[in-house]
C-alpha cells in the first residue's frame, strides 16, 4: 500500500513537471506565433516607444505623409549592427503610421543591384555605399514627400545620428506638413539687418550680417527693435542679441514670452569686438557689454558680469609684430573650441567640429532655482580661468595676457540649454508702474526651454566665414560650424512645445558588457589581421606601381618576365584583398553566433533552469517537512 502511495505520489510530480515544460514551450510558440507584434518595451530609454510629444504631432496631422524606406536587406547580412538600426527605424516609422490616422504611408523598398529599384533610390538621391569590386551598392535611407509632392530626403542613416533619430523623422515630417517657414522675431543692438552709418559727414552702407542672410533661407525674421512693447502673435520664437538699456515695457514682453513657453535664444555678451569697434568716435565708445540681469537673476542664472572666459587650451594663435619680426602667441580669449568640448547629447551642437568666439562670458548657476537645470553646449576647457573685462578696453595685449594667465582648473559654460520652472521677472507691484494689465499676466511656467550664448561675436562675419571676390561676386567659405549651431537652436525651438521636448534618447547598441568584452577581444584579433594583411597589400602594390612605373619611363618594352612578375602581384593583391573580406565576414560571423547563443540562453535555457531549481527547492523542503513529522510521530494524509 505504501509502495502504491509513493508510486502514485511519483507520478503525479512527475506529470506536474512535465506538464510544466509542456506549459512553457507552449506559452512560448503562442508568443512567437501569435505576439509578434505586441511589444514590451524595457529598453533603457524606451528606444522602440513613440514618446507622447511626437504622438501629439502624428495625431494632428493634417496634410498625408509618404514615406519610402530604402534598405538592402540582400546585402545587410553581415553588418549586424545596421540590421539593428534598420530595425528601429522601421519599427519607428510603423509605429508612426499607425498613430497617424492614415496621414502616413509607409512603403519599404529593397533596392537589390541592377533593378528599377536601385534605379528609383538613385533618382531620389539615396546615397549608395559601395560594397565590393563587382559594384553593389548598399542603401538606408528615406524620402519623404507631402501631398503637393514637397520632398525631404535622408540620404543615409548615420549610426553616429542615432540618438537623435525620432527627433529627426519627426521633424521631417512636422515640416512637411507645415510648410510655411516659421516666425523668429528679431531684438538686436547689433546691425544684423544691415545700416547706413554717417560717419565723418559721409553715409557708408553696412551690409547686413551672413547669419541673418542664412537665418532668412530657414525661417521668416522679423526686426522688432530694440524698442518694442509687444510681441506680435504670429512670432513663433524670439532671437535676442546684445540687448542694450532695454526699458522695463520691452524686458517685460520678453518676459511674459518665455512664460507663455515659446522658444528664445540669447546672445549676451560682457564684451562685443564688433560693438567696440564700430566706426563712431573715442568719446562716444562704451566698451559695449549687454546684460538681461533683471531677468534672468529672476530665474536663478546670468552670464557673470564684468568677465571674461580665457581659455589657454584653445586659445586661436595669433601673429604678432611686422613681417621682419613675427610671433606666434596663443591668444587666450579668442577661442578655438573643438568637437571634445560641444555636446554629442544636444540636437544643436551633437554634429558639430568646430566654433569660434571672442572674448566670450560665462554662464553661471545662482542656485536660487532648485528646478533649474543648466546643458552646457559649448564650453572651456578645464585650462580655464576669467579675465576683468577692462583689459579688453583699451586693446588687450595677448602676450601679457599669457603670461598673467593663471589656470582655475574649470570649465565654464559659454552656451546652455536652460530649462527649468520659471517665475516671471515682474511682481503685481512692477506691473502698476508701468501700467500693465494684471489680468493678462503670466506668473510662471512649469517647463521654461531657452537657449544661451555668452557671446555675440560669433555672429560676426570675420568669425566664422571667408569671403573671396569671384569674378565680382563674393564667395562664402565657412571656417567654422557658428553657422549651423545658430540655425540648429532656432530649428531646435521651431515646432512647438512638443518638437523642443524631443531630445536625444541614447542609442540601441546596449550590448551586455560581457558581450561587450569578447566582442572587443574578437574586433582586437581582427584588427592584427587586418593589418597584417593591409600591411602586406601595400607592399605588394608599391611593388606593382614600382615596376608599372618603371615600364613606363622605360623605352624598352616588357619582358616576358616582367609580365609575369605584374601578373602574380595582381593575383597576390586580389588574394589578400579577398581574405580581408573573409576576416571581417568571419568578424560579424562570430559576433551574429554570439548575439544568438546569449538569445538562446535567455529565451530557453534560463526558465528551464529556473524550474529545475524551483523543483530542487521544492524537494528538499517537502524532505525536511517529512523528516519533520517523522520525529514528531505524525503521519501524512
Amino acid at each position: 500500500m505504501n509502495f502504491i502511495f509513493v508510486k502514485q505520489s511519483y507520478n503525479s510530480k512527475l506529470f506536474k513537471f512535465l506538464f510544466l515544460i509542456f506549459l512553457f514551450f507552449f506559452f512560448n510558440i503562442i508568443v512567437i506565433n501569435f505576439l509578434t507584434n505586441k511589444k514590451l518595451d524595457l529598453t533603457k530609454d524606451n528606444l522602440y516607444t513613440v514618446s507622447a510629444n511626437t504622438k501629439s504631432i502624428i495625431k494632428n496631422l493634417n496634410e498625408p505623409i509618404s514615406i519610402k524606406l530604402f534598405f538592402s536587406n540582400s546585402l545587410s547580412k553581415e553588418l549586424a549592427q545596421v540590421r539593428d538600426y534598420e530595425k528601429r527605424v522601421r519599427e519607428l516609422l510603423v509605429s508612426y503610421e499607425k498613430i497617424s490616422n492614415n496621414n502616413i504611408n509607409i512603403e519599404i523598398i529593397d533596392p537589390k543591384p541592377f533593378t528599377d529599384q536601385e534605379d528609383l533610390a538613385n533618382v531620389y538621391g539615396i546615397q549608395g555605399l559601395q560594397l565590393n569590386e563587382e559594384g553593389e551598392k548598399f542603401y538606408f535611407g528615406a524620402v519623404f514627400s507631402n501631398s503637393v509632392d514637397d520632398t525631404t530626403i535622408i540620404p543615409f542613416f548615420e549610426l553616429d545620428r542615432e540618438q537623435f533619430l525620432e527627433y529627426d523623422l519627426t521633424k521631417t515630417i512636422y515640416n512637411l506638413a507645415n510648410t510655411t517657414k516659421p516666425n523668429v522675431g528679431l531684438i538686436s543692438g547689433l546691425p544684423l539687418v544691415g545700416r547706413v552709418n554717417n560717419f565723418q559727414g559721409q553715409a557708408q552702407y553696412e551690409e547686413p550680417f551672413y547669419i541673418y542672410q542664412t537665418l532668412n533661407e530657414f525661417f521668416n525674421v522679423v526686426d522688432l527693435t530694440l524698442e518694442v512693447t509687444t510681441i506680435p502673435d504670429n512670432i513663433d520664437q524670439l532671437l535676442i542679441i546684445h540687448p542694450k538699456n532695454l526699458n522695463d515695457e520691452t524686458l517685460y514682453a520678453i518676459d511674459q514670452f518665455v512664460m507663455s513657453g515659446k522658444g528664445v535664444t540669447f546672445f549676451i555678451d560682457p564684451f562685443s569686438e564688433f560693438d567696440n569697434n564700430l566706426s563712431k568716435p573715442e568719446e562716444e565708445k562704451d566698451f559695449s557689454s549687454s546684460n538681461l540681469s533683471k531677468i534672468f537673476t529672476s530665474w536663478g542664472f546670468d552670464v557673470k558680469p564684468g568677465m571674461i572666459a580665457g581659455d589657454i587650451v584653445n586659445g586661436r594663435k595669433v601673429s604678432l609684430g611686422n613681417a621682419n619680426n613675427q610671433k606666434i602667441v596663443t591668444y587666450v580669449l579668442w577661442l578655438a573650441i573643438q568637437e571634445n568640448l560641444l555636446s554629442k547629447k544636444d540636437i544643436v551642437t551633437a554634429n558639430l567640429d568646430y566654433v569660434f568666439l571672442k572674448s566670450a562670458g560665462s554662464i553661471e548657476n545662482l542656485k536660487t532655482n532648485n528646478s533649474l537645470l543648466i546643458e552646457p553646449l559649448v564650453s572651456t576647457s578645464e585650462d580655464a580661468m576669467l579675465i576683468e573685462r577692462y583689459k579688453m578696453q583699451f586693446r588687450a595685449d595677448p602676450e601679457q595676457l599669457l603670461k598673467e594667465f593663471q589656470s582655475e582648473n574649470k570649465n565654464y559654460i559659454l552656451g546652455a540649454r536652460i530649462k527649468g520652472k520659471f517665475n516671471s521677472a515682474f511682481t503685481l507691484e512692477d506691473l502698476k508702474k508701468i501700467n500693465i494689465d494684471v489680468n493678462d499676466h503670466i506668473n510662471k511656467i512649469e517647463k521654461a526651454n531657452i537657449i544661451l550664448y555668452a557671446d555675440t561675436d560669433l555672429l560676426s562675419d570675420n568669425t566664422w566665414i571667408s569671403k573671396q571676390d569671384m569674378f565680382g561676386r563674393n564667395s562664402i567659405t565657412a571656417i567654422a560650424d557658428n553657422g549651423r549651431m545658430v540655425v540648429n537652436s532656432i530649428e531646435s525651438m521651431s515646432g512647438g512645445k512638443n518638437l523642443i521636448g524631443l531630445r536625444g534618447r541614447g542609442t540601441s547598441n546596449r550590448p551586455f558588457l560581457v558581450i561587450e568584452d569578447l566582442q572587443k577581444k574578437a574586433e582586437l584579433s581582427f584588427r592584427e589581421k587586418q593589418m597584417s594583411l593591409q600591411n602586406e597589400l601595400q607592399i605588394t602594390e608599391d611593388k606593382l606601381k614600382k615596376i608599372q612605373e618603371n615600364n613606363t619611363n622605360s623605352a624598352v618594352s616588357k619582358t616576358s618576365e616582367q609580365n609575369i612578375a605584374i601578373e602574380d602581384f595582381q593575383n597576390k593583391i586580389f588574394s589578400i584583398r579577398k581574405q580581408l573580406r573573409e576576416v571581417q565576414r568571419q568578424l560579424n560571423a562570430d559576433i551574429d553566433q554570439l548575439e544568438s547563443n546569449i538569445k538562446l540562453i535567455n529565451i530557453w535555457l534560463m526558465p528551464f533552469i529556473v524550474i529545475i531549481l524551483y523543483y530542487i527547492i521544492k524537494y528538499i523542503a517537502e524532505k525536511k517537512r517529512r523528516e519533520f513529522y517523522k520525529k514528531i510521530g505524525r503521519i501524512e494524509n
